[in-house]
């Protein structure tokens, strides 16, 4: 598998992981690209495979590309969806399909020229295996982007975000940012009231240049 080089693709970008599934990961990218279009930037967004949804309205891939404007098609933004909500390794096998490798890395290329800044999402958490051969740390390092890791507010997330940032230093990948969603209510939460405090000596060990943010979208 060939890393991508800087003339195959865009000047910036970041590739979007969580810490598990359903984490909040496309709310937070979409209110991200939102934010960033009005700021004048030009954006595009890459979802290399998805899985889950019953129609394409209901796609992560359509909720990014309507936040980057619905600017080229949507085959752009994900190539590779599947409906079963499954790993898409599986889900793809139910439609008597398989995830096309190559196509992870390459449709980063199709990107270039076209945007300032290319957001690349993910499909669960950093180990999870997005096709038979690769799991998402392998498709992240050959893009080569920094990480912004999406975790949900709750009892074991500082677990699951330094075992995350662990990962991802032992693949040789950059963390730029960690974002704590609040996925559900916090307010009687002792947990997640004081997830923050208990993380940060902990993160700031493994990676000190890493951004630390609770997610400014909520609502």
């Amino acid at each position: 598998m060939n890393m991508l080089t800087d003339l195959d693709k865009p000047p910036r970008g970041v590739f979007v992981t969580g810490t598990d599934t359903e984490v909040g990961k496309t709310f937070f990218s979409s209110k991200r690209l939102r934010e960033l279009r009005a700021q004048g930037v030009h954006v595009g967004a890459y979802k290399p495979a998805a899985s889950g949804a019953p129609s394409v309205q209901e796609s992560d891939g359509y909720q990014l590309w309507s936040a980057i404007g619905k600017v080229q098609s949507i085959d752009w933004v994900n190539p590779q969806s599947f409906a079963e909500p499954l790993a898409p390794p599986i889900a793809a096998e139910w439609e008597g399909k398989t995830v096309d490798d190559q196509l992870l890395v390459d449709g980063v290329r199709r990107w270039r020229g076209h945007c300032d800044f290319l957001l690349v999402e993910g499909a669960g958490g950093l180990l999870s295996p997005i096709s038979w051969q690769q799991t998402n740390a392998d498709v992240a390092r050959q893009i080569g982007y920094p990480l912004w890791i999406i975790a949900p507010n709750r009892l074991g997330v500082v677990h699951q975000i330094l075992a995350t940032v662990s990962v991802a230093i032992g693949h040789g990948l950059v963390v730029e940012e960690v974002v704590l969603n609040d996925v559900l209510p916090t307010s009687n939460d002792r947990a997640a009231q004081n997830n923050e405090r208990l993380l940060m000596p902990f993160l700031k060990r493994l990676t000190p240049e890493t951004k630390f943010l609770r997610n400014p979208y909520q609502g």
